[in-house]
């Protein structure tokens, strides 16, 4: 047999060496990289900066910014829509927190600096608010499977509660809602009056300014048409003055 076949298909068994299961090497390595991929989603917190870098760079790869910082995921509300009740200072307090125990100057590598350019990004994205949207949108499958994984586990009579109370809650946010609706529909208004009220305002003191500023400048045109009156009649008194005749004696 041709030498060069002999050493193709001796490298070929070497990188496909059988287990006592049947499974290959690459098989059961595969599968541990998964396993550890699982256990490293399903991780409540880090246990170390390794772990830390490696869900980070992980939650990259799922384009899971929330996952990423260490955030609680979207849920679906009763109106199904996808909700996220997470303020932006939070959405800072975890960067700044996790970017502290994965940053570049403190663990050397490429994986820590790749991880912490992640959370920037997460971080700007999920603090914009059209990157907050689209992931929420992104979001919007995943969490309504997670609702209706949680109600399949009831038994049926269980099922009827939670639609009846569904429907309730339901109901009550959209009273909330139209409520919420009416009352920024009142702030608008009366913002629109009271800056209508404060242009009125504002016209009526320069129109009293400028009758004030028009009746002093009368006054000044008075007063100065007042005095080249008097200087007329001085000038006409030193003229005829000056044209009486003189007696010569």
């Amino acid at each position: 047999m041709d030498e060069r076949l002999i050493s193709r298909r001796f490298n070929v068994a070497l990188s496909k060496e059988e287990t006592a299961d049947g499974r290959s090497l690459n098989d059961i390595r595969r599968d541990a990289e998964e396993d550890e991929e699982y256990l490293l989603r399903k991780a409540a917190s880090p246990m170390d900066v390794k772990d830390a870098i490696k869900r980070i760079l992980l939650a990259k790869k799922d384009r899971d910014f929330f996952r990423l910082l260490e955030l609680p995921l979207p849920e679906m509300d009763d109106l199904d829509r996808v909700t996220w009740n997470v303020s932006s200072a939070e959405v800072s307090k975890a960067y700044r927190r996790l970017s502290v125990l994965v940053h570049p100057d403190k663990n050397p590598g490429g994986d820590a600096r790749e991880a912490f350019e992640a959370l920037n990004e997460a971080h700007r994205h999920l603090r914009d608010r059209g990157g907050l949207e689209e992931m929420l949108n992104k979001q919007a499958e995943a969490a309504r499977k997670r609702r209706e994984a949680a109600e399949a586990s009831a038994t049926p009579e269980e099922r009827v509660v939670l639609y009846a109370a569904k429907q309730e809650r339901a109901k009550l946010l959209q009273k909330q809602e139209q409520a919420e609706r009416q009352a920024a529909v009142i702030r608008q208004m009366e913002a629109r009056q009271l800056e209508a009220r404060r242009k009125r305002e504002m016209r009526s003191s320069y129109r009293k300014e400028e009758e004030g500023a028009d009746l002093e400048k009368d006054g000044e045109d008075d007063e100065q048409q007042e005095g080249e009156r008097l200087d007329i009649k001085k000038a006409s008194r030193a003229k005829s003055k000056s044209k009486k005749p003189r007696l010569i004696f």
